[in-house]
């Protein structure tokens, strides 16, 4: 059996997100939408590895969601960091560099294999990575 997880980011603008997202390589597998067109909430992946992002307000879900949004509100990114495995974390290196995103810390070898980090316009800092002899 095979199973996924992914992660979900609260974010201040779903569309601007996505956008950041997709200028980095990940395609939109899902999305759901408003009453004024703008998102809500939409999933971004790349290979196996899904982010989704949701933009959680004081109005969701009613009263019974009131303790959550204040949970999940603010700071927005605080202490996460995701790690997104793959094989070609120089081409993503090169695409974020090309996009001018925030990049936290720059391509190199570790003892652990290949990786980059950045920093998403919430906050949210995301590792890619190749471990050491994966994707051989």
């Amino acid at each position: 059996m095979k199973g996924l997880i992914s992660v979900m980011f609260n974010v201040k603008n779903v569309d601007r997100s996505v956008a950041y997202y997709r200028a980095l390589g990940f395609t939109v597998r899902w999305k759901w939408a408003g009453d004024d067109g703008q998102l809500l909430y939409a999933g971004v992946g790349i290979g196996d590895a899904v982010i989704a992002l949701g933009k959680i307000t004081s109005r969701a879900g009613g009263r019974e969601y009131q303790n959550y949004t204040k949970w999940v509100s603010s700071p927005l990114g605080a202490g996460v960091i995701v790690n997104v495995e793959l094989r070609n974390v120089e081409g993503i290196y090169l695409r974020a560099r090309k996009a001018k995103v925030k990049i936290e810390s720059r391509l190199r070898k570790w003892p652990y294999g290949t990786a980059f980090t950045i920093n998403d316009p919430d906050g949210y800092v995301v590792k890619f990575l190749r471990p050491q002899g994966e994707f051989a």
